[in-house]
């Protein structure tokens, strides 16, 4: 008979209590172990940990193959930044290396991931680049249209051929959504315009997941672009009450976890908010705590961890140059941000390399 490895050997919030007894396997069902390494090495950590309560040689291929999350570091300029001198952060070991990039001056961040940052600014000319301040690499896409107000992602880093970067154009006042993609290798956007089914909504937030982006208007509504079919559509998701007051100091902050798409509602001293949308019944749901998860909170992007330690989990630690010890949690009164400043889209959490590097 299989046996699951001790529960305690995993963070208690990410623990998964089997509910029936395992049997032994058939005795005809033997799946090679080249092939099951393959299989488990591509789930998330808590597909993994379900996985691992199968039996001895499942758990144990499982470890193997686990993938555990880096702690973000805080890429953020200096005070003034005149010479686009910078800290990169690494907070888990309060260790800061300051680096200087000229060429970020005065630009913002419009999404991380996988240690890539995507740059964006409008003057003096329209420009969009990679940057990556650990290998200090540049990459530069083609000029495109310039636009007053966007959703800028892309899906993955822009050495890696799933790499896909997308750009909403907000034309709030027009008859049609405009969106465009980009791979690397190509020279040109690719547009693709849709019928505005929502006029005089603005989109103001975006994440990638699912193989899908979904973007939010600042009254609830849920659109999403699938890349693989050029198509458009708008959820019919229950508007969330929570969403329409109007706050001039208002953050809203798009993040998603193996497949759950969550957004934090943060305003000057107030409590932050965080809703879960529900896919299944189209529905905002507000969340009380975070079930063992830590947010590190950014604009535009923030980035959702599992399996910290104990003391960071339940919390969310907002972008703010120089604040190592700072962070809120849901529900606690004296958990508020104190300006807007916290969440600027000149800082950004970002993932460090898995291999070795030098600054």
């Amino acid at each position: 008979m299989c046996s699951a490895s001790p529960s305690s050997l995993f963070p208690e919030d990410l623990t998964v209590k089997p509910i029936v007894q395992a049997f032994p396997a058939p005795s005809n069902i033997n799946i090679p172990s080249d092939l099951l390494r393959e299989i488990l090495s591509r789930l998330g950590l808590k597909a993994n940990i379900h996985a691992s309560l199968v039996c001895k040689t499942w758990f144990q291929v499982a470890v193997s193959v686990r993938k555990l999350q880096p702690h973000p570091w805080l890429f953020y300029p200096l005070k003034g930044e005149a010479n686009g001198d910078y800290i990169l952060l690494d907070r888990q070991r309060s260790q800061a290396y300051k680096l200087n990039f000229p060429d970020l001056k005065g630009h913002g961040f419009s999404c991380s991931r996988d240690g890539w940052l995507l740059v964006s600014t409008n003057f003096p000319s329209y420009l969009v680049f990679f940057f990556n301040p650990f290998t200090r690499e540049y990459i530069y896409l083609p000029e495109a249209a310039p636009t007053s107000g966007y959703c800028l992602t892309f899906t993955a880093a822009p050495t890696s051929s799933s790499c896909l970067v997308i750009s909403l154009n907000d034309r709030s006042i027009c008859s049609y959504i405009e969106i465009a993609t980009w791979r690397p290798g190509e020279t040109l956007w690719t547009t693709h315009r849709f019928e505005n089914l929502l006029p005089g909504r603005r989109w103001k937030s975006c994440v990638f997941s699912n193989g899908v982006l979904y973007c939010l208007t600042t009254f609830s509504n849920i659109g999403i672009f699938d890349p693989s079919k050029a198509t458009w559509n708008i959820l019919p998701v229950e508007p969330c009450p929570a969403f329409f007051q109007v706050d001039l100091g208002r953050r809203v902050l798009m993040t998603e976890h193996e497949g759950d798409i969550s957004v934090m509602l943060t305003s000057r001293n107030k409590n932050p908010l965080m809703f879960k949308l529900n896919l299944k019944r189209n529905a905002w749901e507000e969340k009380r705590e975070l079930g063992g998860l830590t947010v590190f909170a950014g604009h535009p992007t923030s980035l959702t961890r599992a399996g910290l330690s104990v003391e960071e989990r339940n919390k969310i630690y907002p972008s703010h140059n120089g604040h190592l010890g700072v962070y809120y949690s849901l529900g606690t009164i004296s958990s508020r941000f104190p300006t807007s400043n916290y969440l600027s889209n000149r800082i950004a959490w970002v993932d460090p390399p898995h291999n070795n590097f030098n600054l």
